[in-house]
């Protein structure tokens, strides 16, 4: 048992020790998976920021070209000079740019030196431009400058330059003006989707919007903004999105914020992008998570293995401490221990080398006899086993196959004196082998054959005493009968020879010798068939005792003695009715001594009742001494005076019901009231549960 806690508690320490290299390797990979995570998002975020301000620089020197190359158009600075305003026209370049290039949203507008709008592609009305500080920049420091502002209809994207002269003189300013479109068309092909969000407080600017797109209260400037993504915008917290400093990973999209300054450094808007997380190709983070597992199995084998070799060295060295402890149990018994297969003898202890000493050793006994069973000796018993076969087993599977039965075995010494063992076999588990213990019971089997011949001698008086009794029994039953047949033939002879004797008076003095004839005959019938039922069957106990008392009753009569039989109902013996009789005679038997002996005629009385599976049989004979009650049943005992036998009735008695029949007995003395006596008597009760 404390082998098997000490297995369980090595087994439960390495359990635990595999739980925490599990969860402390599985914690390790997730965090460097996190962080792996986290890099190659950043590295992606990063890229995402970069490819967007790509895009939009790249807009923005774009359309700063377009105003360049506008700018020095001899045209446009003698229309200027001459304040022809009206000659100016810059649709079809507008027109070609939408044709040829990704620009399909490009607007010009003319400024003079006195800040008045001379020229707007998109609308001839006078619009003020007070409100633009950018543009006023430009007028007041005449250079080239881009920037992002909100406009009555938009967020827009700006390119100015000044306009000079051959004489370097400056007339104004030529802006190009156009919108994000093109940036979020570019960032689409990078699989990037964006929604520009404008900021609250400029909002204010605008007047009529083109998109006309709002989420909450953020402009979304560009028509073309993914309807799903400006969805979830407003289904989320919108304000998180356009205030993050970092990337967002959520709902399988990696989201970037990038803002948009104008030219004071003021947040106007900020370009939300969704990045779809399959398309980050993360199979590296995959093969080092996979790798980390393989690690770990490799860890947790190594372990197993140590833990394998470490009950392996730990079991062979139980093995062999067990081995040697067996041994050392083995040939510490008194009996002859082998292990066999039936034919072959495998191990034994050392009391079978002591046994047959011709043998020096075990390997000795092999050559010699290769198995015990050779030295069997018959003599002609079933449960004695021979070196033979018992329906295709040898005497070892036998044994085994019937371990139910008490098998014995004899075998001469080496002194040629025949000793008997008692056999008992048992099966070594997974395995076909057999362990036999062969113990001594010599000295048992001279002590019960000798038991045996004194219950023989026992059995033999006791039934001597029975016959003197029923010889008894049968002269006194007699005797009347045959006073009667001699007085009435004697009275017959003498009238005969005084020749009075009547036909009358003959025919009914014949009549009455044939009658106690008769009463002769069945007198010795009873007493044949009392004593010569023998065979086992169904024994009723009302029967049999309602026969004895019959069988008694001459002599019930002869003491006055009343026998009375009380019972409710009758019980069944397996045994032999003939012996059950003869119990049953010799506890009456012992009752009538006790009456005749210690009570005067007027209280002489037996009393037996059978109620359920109980037998009680009581006499008034005054009972037996106290300190004698416990020797009654020895046998050979007896308190009766000797003329009425030797002590063997009540022994009889105990050893049919204690031994034969496995039943209870006991015997008490016991007060009792019968007919208003009071009374007092030895008392048998034999249960028959």
């Amino acid at each position: 048992m404390a082998t098997r806690k000490n297995f369980l508690f090595i087994i439960f320490i390495f359990f635990l020790l595999c739980l925490f290299v599990i969860y402390v390797s599985y914690s390790y990979i997730l965090k460097k998976q996190d962080e792996l995570f986290y890099n190659l998002y950043l590295n992606t975020n990063d890229k995402i920021i970069d490819t967007t301000k790509n895009s939009i620089d790249d807009k923005k020197h774009t359309t700063l070209a377009i105003a360049l190359s506008l700018s020095k158009n001899e045209n446009l600075y003698k229309y200027l000079e001459n304040e022809e305003y009206e000659k100016l026209d810059f649709n079809k370049i507008i027109d070609e740019l939408k044709q040829y290039s990704k620009y399909k949203n490009v607007w010009i507008q003319v400024v003079n030196k006195n800040a008045i709008p001379v020229y707007k592609s998109w609308t001839k009305e006078k619009v003020d431009i007070s409100f633009r500080k950018d543009l006023q920049s430009t007028l007041s420091n005449p250079k080239v400058s881009t920037s992002i502002s909100m406009g009555i209809y938009n967020l827009s994207l700006k390119a100015r330059t000044p306009i000079y002269g051959y004489k370097n003189e400056f007339f104004g300013v030529l802006e190009v003006i156009s919108h994000l479109n093109s940036v979020i068309e570019d960032l689409k092909k990078d699989k990037i989707e964006s929604i520009v969000l404008v900021n609250k407080d400029v909002n204010k600017v605008l007047k009529s919007p083109i998109s006309n797109i709002f989420i909450n209260d953020y402009y979304v400037p560009h028509e073309n903004a993914n309807s799903y993504f400006v969805e979830y915008l407003k289904n989320n917290d919108v304000d998180k999105y356009f205030n993050m400093k970092d990337f967002i990973v959520e709902n399988g999209y990696l989201i970037t914020n990038y803002n948009l300054f104008n030219e004071k450094n003021e947040k106007v808007a900020s370009i939300i992008n969704f990045y779809d997380l399959k398309n980050i190709d993360d199979s590296h983070i995959s093969s080092i998570k996979t790798q980390n597992i393989l690690m770990i199995m490799i860890v947790l084998i190594v372990l197993f293995f140590i833990l394998i070799l470490y009950l392996y060295t730990k079991y062979t060295n139980k093995i062999k401490s067990q081995e040697q402890k067996n041994r050392l149990i083995l040939d510490s018994q008194s009996s002859i221990v082998i292990i066999t297969n039936g034919e072959n003898i495998i191990e034994s202890n050392k009391k079978l080398i002591e046994f047959f000493n011709d043998c020096k050793n075990l390997e000795d006994f092999k050559t010699k006899y290769k198995c015990i069973c050779k030295k069997f000796v018959n003599i002609e018993h079933e449960n004695y086993l021979i070196d033979t076969k018992y329906n295709g087993r040898n005497w070892a599977e036998h044994a085994l196959y019937n371990q139910n039965t008490d098998f014995k075995v004899a075998i001469y010494d080496a002194n040629q004196n025949l000793k008997h063992f008692s056999l008992k076999v048992s099966q070594l588990k997974d395995d076909n082998l057999i362990i036999a213990t062969f113990t001594d019971i010599s000295q048992e089997i001279l002590e019960a054959e000798k038991e045996k011949n004194q219950q023989r001698a026992i059995f033999q008086q006791a039934k001597l005493n029975a016959i003197s009794n029923t010889l008894n029994n049968i002269a006194h039953q007699w005797r009347q009968p045959l006073s009667v047949i001699s007085t009435l033939t004697s009275g017959m002879k003498l009238k005969k020879d005084l020749n009075i004797l009547s036909d009358n008076e003959f025919k009914k003095s014949c009549d009455k010798i044939i009658f106690n004839t008769t009463k002769l005959s069945n007198t010795i019938e009873n007493f044949t068939n009392f004593f010569t039922k023998d065979d086992i069957n169904k024994v009723s106990v009302v029967e049999a005792i309602n026969q004895i008392i019959e069988f008694l009753d001459s002599i019930f009569e002869r003491n006055q003695i009343v026998c009375h039989f009380k019972h409710t109902n009758d019980v069944l013996l397996d045994c032999d009715s003939n012996s059950f009789s003869e119990v049953i005679l010799n506890i009456f038997d012992n009752s009538i001594s006790a009456l005749i002996e210690n009570k005067n005629i007027n209280e002489r009385y037996i009393i037996i009742t059978l109620e359920g599976k109980t037998l009680s049989i009581i006499d008034s004979g005054n009972g037996v001494d106290e300190t004698l009650i416990s020797k009654v049943c020895e046998p050979y005992f007896t308190t009766k005076h000797q003329a009425f036998g030797i002590g063997l009735g009540l022994y009889v008695v105990e050893d049919f019901f204690i031994k034969t029949l496995n039943k209870k007995i006991e015997l008490k003395n016991e007060d009792f009231v019968y007919e208003d006596k009071k009374l007092r008597g030895l008392r048998f009760t034999i249960e028959f549960d």
